[in-house]
């Protein structure tokens, strides 16, 4: 209440202004009616309720309760209450916030607010500009004519009530004194605030660059601890037509490029091919040696035959051969048409296997010696009775693979990854190498124009010459007359095996004259070992035309290539033996030999 108060004594006028306020609503306290405090981060601060002395009786303790903005709450340990503080030794950033003292006296209730802030600690350090860099000049090329507009950002620690400082600058004047109503500069913009810590901007604007505002600009910022700065090199933008050209030109070659490495991706066989058979020069890798590959297949059991099998037969049997010699003139070695032992056996020779194993795979070794290229026709059979055995078992032919000492030609025939012994095939990959693997589609490949002819041809030796003509669309028919229309699917070492009971009977000059014819003939083109064997007496020799052409080893078991001692013959074997000595023309069948495969 305002008026005129006298005492007895003396009289003394005091005139105050007492304003009456309300709370804020559902508040405790009125905001315009509050003290004020900070703190620091991570310090010590103590919290009074102030101007309540005259309402605390002396000698009594005085029984404040605190709220945080207007609730009761419970206090940490790191908060204390002593009498009219609230102490707080580690300020935490949720401390911010509005404390409420009360105070009972008599009836009436007193309040006291106070406002805490919190801020970061005080910085000791000098401010940071974001951009542009302070470590490098910037570079900005811009067009004469064109407006520009460079921004500065720096970050300010807390330093207290200090505003922050910055500025640009264009060498050593300040951008007010260019009088250049053309060049501003604007006002410091805070981008960000958080406990006193500032992210601010400033930013120059040139309405319509000239020349003479090309040069060096300098953003500096500054506080109580030090000055930075960072520079911007304003430049002439060069002229946009040379851009484009140069960016035309770039373009057209990256794109030229492409097409190039694009055009070799996805004909490499072809262009390789065009090349070489154009400019390129003739294999002399190789020079003295008798053929250009050695072909190494399985034939399969008559009475496994299915179509598929069928199809893979009369391509290695037929068209693969037929194409590489007749149409493209290579010089291919086919064991089973080819290798042929000179000389004669004796009985004893004949009944060790062991033995004649041996020579044959010494003769294998020299005629693989002997190819520029090793051909595998990997068929599911193949994989299944381990042809590669014989290339496993001699020491050179295991090296020569191993070495890279010849290149060797996988022809793959079939998927084979469900085959039992297909992990041996990824084995024998990882062998070998300088290993190529083409793949065989089917019927579809056996065309010359296809894929796989190409792929082959670019893995055979290069030979400069005129190949026969077939069409492109033509494929070879089994009817064809040539080199191969004598393979038969009966098992050509059964038919040598017949061959060889006719010889034992036949009479002694006759086989004299078939040797002779033999070995002569032979030796004109291949030199292998003589095999010493002679013939019983007695008997009686087949004509020589019904051998035909089959000259090949006899009895030699797959199991004995594959490391395994042929068991003894069983009765139903000795029977089927004294029946074809009584009859030596009767081709015999695989099954009924201790054969189970031939292999090229």
């Amino acid at each position: 209440m305002s008026g005129r108060y006298r005492n007895s004594t003396y009289c003394m006028k005091v005139s105050m202004s007492l304003t009456v306020a309300e709370n804020d609503t559902d508040l405790c306290y009125n905001s315009k009616m509050r003290f004020f405090e900070k703190a620091e981060l991570s310090k010590s601060k103590d919290i009074t309720c102030q101007g309540i002395e005259d309402y605390i009786q002396p000698g009594v303790e005085p029984d404040i309760v605190w709220y945080k903005e207007c609730k009761p709450k419970q206090w940490r340990q790191t908060i204390e209450r002593r009498r009219d503080t609230l102490s707080i030794k580690e300020v935490r950033e949720d401390d911010i916030g509005n404390y409420t003292c009360e105070l009972q006296f008599g009836n009436f209730v007193v309040r006291r607010t106070t406002e805490l802030s919190v801020t970061a600690p005080l910085t000791d350090k000098p401010p940071k500009i974001l951009f542009p860099s302070e470590s490098q000049m910037s570079v900005i090329e811009m067009a004469i004519g064109s407006p520009v507009n460079l921004t500065c950002r720096a970050f300010f620690g807390y330093s207290g009530d200090v505003s922050p400082l910055i500025y640009w600058m264009k060498g050593e004047k300040f951008i007010e004194d260019l009088d250049e109503e053309r060049v501003q500069e604007s006002d410091i913009k805070t981008i960000r605030e958080h406990l006193g810590e500032q992210e601010v901007s400033i930013s120059l604007t040139i309405d319509s660059l000239e020349e003479s505002d090309l040069g060096n600009y300098s953003c500096y910022v500054e506080n109580g601890n030090g000055r930075r700065q960072a520079n911007i090199q304003l430049a002439k933008k060069a002229e946009l037509m040379y851009t484009v050209e140069l960016a035309g030109g770039l373009g057209a070659i990256l794109l030229l490029l492409i097409c190039l490495v694009t055009l070799y991706k996805c004909y490499r066989i072809e262009l390789m091919l065009f090349y070489r058979n154009h400019f390129g020069s003739e294999d002399l890798d190789g020079d003295n040696k008798d053929y250009d590959a050695y072909l190494s297949y399985t034939k399969v059991d008559p009475d496994q035959w299915s179509q598929e099998t069928r199809e893979e037969e009369r391509f290695a049997l037929e068209i693969l051969p037929d194409v590489l010699e007749k149409h493209y003139g290579y010089k291919l070695f086919i064991p089973d048409r080819d290798l042929i032992p000179t000389g004669s056996f004796t009985n004893d020779h004949f009944q060790d296997d062991t033995r004649l194993l041996r020579a044959y795979i010494e003769d294998v070794a020299r005629c693989v010696d002997q190819s520029k290229r090793l051909i595998i026709v990997m068929t599911p059979s193949y994989v299944v009775r381990r042809g590669w055995s014989i290339f496993e078992l001699e020491t050179r032919l295991r090296n020569m693979l191993v070495t890279g000492e010849i290149k060797v030609i996988l022809i793959e025939c079939a998927e084979l990854r469900g085959i039992m012994n297909y992990q041996e095939v990824e084995a024998l990959k990882h062998t070998i190498k300088m290993l190529t693997v083409i793949k065989w589609r089917g019927p579809s490949s056996n065309k010359l124009n296809s894929k796989f002819w190409k792929q082959l041809l670019y893995e055979m030796p290069f030979k400069r010459m005129e190949p026969l003509s077939i069409s492109h669309e033509q494929v070879l028919d089994v009817s064809e007359q040539g080199p191969f229309s004598e393979l038969q699917t009966v098992s050509a070492i059964s038919m040598a095996a017949a061959t060889s009971t006719a010889m034992a009977t036949a009479h002694p000059d006759l086989r004299s004259t078939f040797h002779n014819s033999c070995h002569t003939q032979m030796r004109q083109k291949h030199y292998y070992r003589s095999y010493d064997y002679d013939l019983p007496p007695g008997g009686t020799l087949p004509p020589l035309s019904s051998l035909g052409n089959q000259h090949t080893y006899c009895n030699i078991p797959m199991t004995l290539i594959n490391g395994q001692r042929p068991q003894s013959k069983s009765p139903r074997q000795q029977s089927l033996e004294e029946a074809h000595g009584n009859n030596a023309m009767l081709p015999l069948l695989p099954r009924e030999t201790s054969i189970s495969s031939v292999i090229w």
